[in-house]
């Protein structure tokens, strides 16, 4: 059963964003459903390795399309997806060095980005990167 269910409110009116946005509700989703069937410490390293490719694919297209609408809190939004993939990369460690990602530790920082940075931070560039014409 999915945690996330996309709406329209997560939109920012970008087709492509949008849609990868979409691949993040996806895994998480996944996370969540393992977990309750006692699966989430098997495909903690996965999730987590995707997560960290979806992160830099994304970003870099985040931040392609706000530098060219001339967005002005890029910086700032640069800043936060750092840390986002700072945070991913530490996780990923942890389950490289047999500390193991807490699988709930994730899903909690994953629902955490979704409405902070998804529902938030990422409509703060949507009537930029969309009066420059990029949808």
């Amino acid at each position: 059963m999915a945690l996330f269910e996309w709406t329209e409110e997560y939109s920012v009116s970008v087709l492509r964003f949008d849609t990868e946005h979409k691949k993040l509700f996806s895994l998480i989703n996944e996370l969540n459903d393992a977990m309750a069937e006692g699966r989430g410490r098997y495909i903690i390293a996965r999730v987590l390795q995707e997560l960290g490719e979806y992160a830099r694919w994304h970003f870099r297209g985040e931040e392609s399309a706000m530098r060219r609408a001339g967005f002005a809190g890029l910086e700032a939004h640069i800043g936060e997806h750092r840390q986002f993939a700072r945070k991913v990369s530490d996780f990923y460690a942890e389950c490289g060095e047999g500390q193991g990602a807490i699988p709930i530790e994730v899903l909690y920082f994953l629902r955490d980005w979704l409405q902070s940075h998804v529902l938030q931070t990422d409509q703060q560039y949507a009537e930029s990167v969309n009066s420059a014409g990029i949808y």
